[in-house]
């Protein structure tokens, strides 16, 4: 992307009157129309299944934790999480 063009076009912008800002979005809006996913290609919605079986999954991740193994939680909880090692 070229900052100073992006840039420049935003002094311009907000240079003009607000109702030819308006004018201006709107006609951007037009240009610019976001790109529509085809129904076919569109994720199929969670069913209530498939939602019952994540919370049981989420809900055992506890289960069989060992309590006691992690020296100071606090600083090495996420290296932990991510790396699975205690020391960094």
């Amino acid at each position: 992307m070229n900052t100073q063009l992006v840039n420049s076009i935003v002094q311009v912008v907000q240079a003009l009157p607000a109702d030819e800002q308006t004018a201006l979005l709107a006609v951007l809006n037009r240009l610019i129309q976001p790109s529509v996913t085809p129904q076919a290609d569109r994720p199929e919605p969670a069913t209530a299944e498939s939602n019952d079986e994540a919370w049981a999954i989420w809900e055992s991740l506890g289960d069989d934790a060992i309590p006691g193994t992690l020296d100071n939680v606090s600083v090495y909880h996420d290296c932990y999480l991510y790396t699975g090692e205690q020391d960094v």
